[in-house]
């Protein structure tokens, strides 16, 4: 059996501090491949990433800004990372990026903007764009449909069935992560059971997020084995059969065979 975290932040101190014990600690849970996330703390953190993709033949990563970081998004840094990092072979993917309503710690206007100049890179370099979206489910719709983005990532779903259903009909990836497993989210756990087979992925969000029965605790890569069985257990599927689609779909929307 092989599970895929596709989504986690590697570059953050309390992980990349103790990586090698972070990284077997994946591997004895089942854990054999990890995409880290570039868009953790500004252009920095891109940097960071690549790194860690380039010493690792098992870990690949992405390019973006967060939109918690959109206000310094200048024309310049989106240039820097379409030009140094969004072809480069490692990367995989654009992003995170996309609107979070909810802290708004960038007007929503500069995350509309970013967001749209990261949706047209994903469609420049062929790669998929992961969006973060939170209480934003109209706006990230609408910047979709008007770019033309199709079959990229909705990662760490948090969103209401009928916004599930949309990204599906524009042939969207949707990952969950350890929220799915919160006595609060039963909603969420639901719509993960309604997701066809050939579009579901699980990920950590490390260091955020850890799954029961690690809440409160830090996150990481190993502890998708949780989130993973308990989607199975919803959706009345063994563990081993979830690892396996979940795990072909993550190649598949990363172009990663």
């Amino acid at each position: 059996m092989q599970l895929f975290d596709t989504h986690a932040h590697l570059d953050f101190p309390f992980l990349h501090e103790r990586l090698d014990e972070v990284l077997e600690e994946a591997k004895n849970n089942h854990v054999t491949r990890i995409v880290t996330i570039g868009a953790s703390r500004g252009l920095q953190s891109n940097y960071n990433a690549l790194a860690i993709a380039k010493q690792h033949d098992h870990i690949r990563c992405t390019a973006g800004i967060h939109p918690h970081d959109a206000s310094m998004a200048t024309p310049e840094v989106i240039e820097t990372i379409r030009t140094e990092l969004s072809t480069h072979e490692q990367v995989v993917g654009i992003g995170e990026t996309g609107l979070d309503y909810h802290y708004n710690k960038a007007p929503h206007d500069v995350q509309q903007n970013v967001f749209r100049a990261f949706l047209r890179m994903s469609k420049e370099c062929n790669k998929p764009v992961i969006i973060h979206s939170r209480d934003a489910e109209e706006d990230t719709l609408k910047l979709l449909k008007e770019e033309g983005v199709t079959g990229g990532i909705l990662h760490c779903f948090t969103g209401s069935a009928g916004f599930a259903q949309q990204l599906l009909e524009l042939d969207f990836y949707i990952s969950f992560s350890g929220i799915v497993t919160f006595k609060s989210a039963k909603d969420i756990l639901e719509v993960a059971t309604t997701v066809p087979r050939d579009r579901l992925l699980v990920e950590t969000d490390s260091p955020y997020l850890a799954p029961v029965p690690f809440r409160g605790k830090k996150n990481q890569p190993a502890y998708v084995f949780h989130t993973a069985q308990h989607i199975a257990d919803a959706r009345q599927e063994t563990l081993e059969e979830l690892a396996s689609y979940s795990f072909k779909n993550a190649q598949t929307v990363f172009h990663w065979e």
